[in-house]
């Protein structure tokens, strides 16, 4: 089935909204819906089916004054291509929704793993096209037309209540068309035929069943597609299954930890060469800076098995510093668990160059599965060793803030949230200013907001450069809390660095007036450079949320003759343009 054809029954697969959002709204049907698509290219017809099944789950999750979130998951998915079974697991991966409470409008989606934009197209075509939660805000009590928006462009629709349970939705016209990234241009798809009978409760749908037949010709007319799909839903009785990842996660989307990749798409076998000899001399005799990645990556998917034999090679310097550059890069994308023992031991190995131990390090931070528990404890022990050389120093600082991308990596994961925990009971034990220095930073880079407590204690610190590090981690994780923070040594802090580091993390942040003025006003003239170019970046962030920041820049453009910020200042009133 071609990549168009997916594109349009992704944008008529028709799923679901809820009636109220309450944490006991929880459940989950059967789901299913099959597409029949006729292709004419050319003169040339194809025709092909698309099924689709599995038990569609919903339940409410974090809710605040001006949004709420749905979680949605098409657990035990099955795809069929033509009668064939296909690989199906990205259907599986949770993902959520985001509504306004004002209007019941889509705002955002959020997915637990990471995918190819055309996968986040399908899982949103789960639920986009039967969206009922604006409804909520409609009297129904007569038929009602709408404009609304799919991927195929802007349609019409009329809403239509049968009984307090029941409503009719019914798609009349497309009134324009989303021509996307697509090679060709196509005229406004015609709908031929589209009811659908949604049954709901106090929480959710109960029961959907319709039709819809669409048709779409290009410009030129040498393209003509006719898809006629049926949906079905109906919830089911049975107990929620324990198995279904969408009932584990937190209520909160942004805290999700991501899913493996190699969970969400997996891959065949490793096909291996005959040993880790003939391995490493593939690899030595290939232009590892310059080879294709795809081939580099299949050849160090292929041979996982042999990837710690690698070591003794790097050690006996058999490539070149561009091939290792190269290699440390993929072996950290490689994710196996051998790749992680590998870069560790390069990592720890005192046989190996700084450099290359360094890069090594770098690597781990291209990581998305969890480091085994021993591995970890190996680099966290080393920053408390006693014996280490300066370079040694250095690079077990290093290895602190590459933990703390890890951790981030895995948001939301007990995994990330062990790092985490590590990181700071370090922080809050060691009197080294450097390891302090390291661990604030690692600590920032993991986003962690639960240890945003531990990191405000250095906000008084003596130290200026621990009370810098301290607001840029902070500045990480913007929230209400941590924002409160910055704000309260704002005026108490003396040394300009970090002063400037302050305006810099409050910017993250999404300020009301009365803070946006407090940082307007560092950007006058008199003020110290630094602290005006921080102050005009960060009052650049917050245009979105405050459409009257351009207009109290624009004055500053006539005073100020330093370049530097003018610069910014052109940034921040006239962007890219």
């Amino acid at each position: 089935m071609s990549r168009l054809t997916l594109f349009m029954v992704s944008a008529l697969t028709l799923p679901f909204g809820s009636v109220s959002a309450n944490d006991n709204c929880t459940s989950w049907g059967n789901f299913s819906t099959t597409a029949n698509t006729q292709m004419t290219t050319l003169n040339h017809p194809t025709n092909n089916q698309l099924s689709i099944s599995g038990s569609l789950v919903y339940r409410p999750l974090l809710r605040t004054e001006k949004a709420y979130w749905l979680g949605l998951q098409l657990h035990k998915a099955s795809l069929s291509v033509d009668g064939t079974q296909a690989q199906a697991a990205f259907y599986q991966v949770p993902f959520a929704v985001k509504i306004s409470a004002v209007s019941g409008q889509i705002l955002d989606y959020h997915f637990a793993a990471k995918l190819k934009s055309e996968d986040e197209q399908k899982l949103i075509a789960i639920y986009h096209n039967m969206h009922v939660e604006h409804l909520k805000h409609q009297d129904l009590a007569m038929p009602v037309t709408l404009e609304e928006d799919d991927s195929m462009g802007r349609y019409k629709v009329r809403y239509e209540r049968v009984d307090q349970a029941s409503i009719i939705r019914q798609k009349l016209a497309y009134l324009q068309t989303t021509q996307g990234n697509s090679l060709f241009n196509f005229k406004l798809p015609e709908v031929k035929a589209d009811t659908f009978n949604i049954t709901q409760n106090a929480c959710w749908i109960t029961q959907l069943q319709g039709e819809n037949q669409t048709y779409v010709e290009s410009e030129k007319g040498d393209i003509r597609i006719n898809v006629r799909q049926q949906v079905s839903y109906k919830v089911s009785p049975q107990p929620l299954s324990s198995e279904i990842v969408l009932l584990s996660l937190p209520l909160d989307p942004k805290k999700w930890p991501m899913l493996a990749s190699n969970v969400v798409y997996p891959k065949p076998a490793p096909n291996p060469l005959q040993d880790a000899q003939t391995f490493i001399n593939t690899l030595t005799a290939m232009d590892l800076a310059s080879l294709d990645e795809k081939t580099l990556e299949q050849l160090l998917y292929d041979n996982q098995a042999y990837l710690l034999s690698l070591q003794q090679a790097i050690r006996d310097g058999l490539f070149t510093d561009k091939a290792l550059s190269r290699l440390f890069l993929k072996l950290g994308q490689n994710d196996t668990s051998n790749a992680h023992q590998l870069l560790v031991n390069l990592y720890l190995d005192s046989e190996i160059t700084g450099k290359q131990r360094f890069r090594s390090l770098m690597a781990l931070k291209y990581i998305e599965n969890p480091l085994s528990e021993h591995l970890v404890e190996e680099i966290f022990s080393q920053l408390d060793s006693t014996e280490l050389s300066s370079e040694e120093q250095l690079l077990s600082r290093s290895s602190m803030m590459v933990m703390g991308v890890i951790a981030n990596n895995q948001s939301g994961s007990d995994f990330a949230d062990k790092i985490t925990d590590k990181l700071a009971d370090k922080l809050v034990t060691t009197r080294d200013q450097q390891k302090q220095a390291s661990l604030l930073n690692a600590l920032g880079n993991s986003r962690d907001e639960r240890h945003q407590d531990n990191i405000n204690k250095f906000m008084s610190n003596d130290n200026a450069d621990l009370r810098r590090r301290a607001a840029e981690a902070l500045g990480k994780m913007p929230n209400p809390q941590s924002l409160k923070m910055l704000e309260k040594r704002l005026g108490s802090e003396q040394n300009n660095t970090a002063k400037s580091a302050i305006l810099d993390a409050m910017g993250n942040n999404q300020l009301d007036r009365r803070q946006l003025d407090t940082l307007l006003t560092y950007t006058e003239k008199s003020t110290n450079k630094s602290l005006r170019l921080s102050a005009i970046n960060a009052a650049a962030k917050q245009q979105s949320a405050d459409i009257d920041v351009k207009s109290q820049l624009k004055p500053l453009l006539k005073k100020e003759k330093d370049r530097e910020v003018l610069r910014a200042l052109m940034q921040a009133i006239h962007g890219d343009n």
